[in-house]
């Protein structure tokens, strides 16, 4: 029997709406991901949410995003091929990265609403140390 935890960040990653997707812990630390951020990104995305205002790029698997909204604790990013939302929790960085030829509205939607679980989720706690890759 598949353990609620399992379950909850399973859909999540297994979700048709991004193409990567991942939660990042306050400490850097990769909690839950379907492609593996690179080594320093988790830094540099705890780094641009500290000074979230003067923050004008960020590099997410490899790849640089330009930043062209910033909402609160949410930050919308695209470059050429995708398009990228990261939105800092109480509990968690979450990003999801999709093509960016498909329309922004239903993700932003599904990553909020993911956002709100996850922060309620008593399950889930700050900087979970247990790692899901799917």
């Amino acid at each position: 029997m598949i353990e609620r935890k399992d379950k909850f960040y399973r859909e999540f990653l297994e979700n048709n709406l991004f193409y990567a997707s991942f939660v990042i812990g306050y400490d850097g630390s990769s909690i839950a991901y379907n492609k593996s951020p690179q080594i320093g990104e988790s830094d540099a995305i705890i780094k641009g949410f500290k000074n979230i205002k003067k923050w004008k790029t960020i590099k997410i698997i490899g790849e640089e995003f330009l930043i062209y909204n910033v909402d609160n604790n949410k930050v919308y990013a695209h470059n050429e091929k995708h398009g990228c939302i990261l939105i800092k929790t109480n509990k968690a960085y979450i990003i999801g990265i999709y093509p960016k030829k498909q329309e922004v509205s239903p993700r932003s939607v599904y990553l909020e609403k993911f956002c709100k679980q996850y922060d309620e989720e008593d399950i889930i706690k700050v900087n979970e140390k247990e790692k899901y890759v799917f």
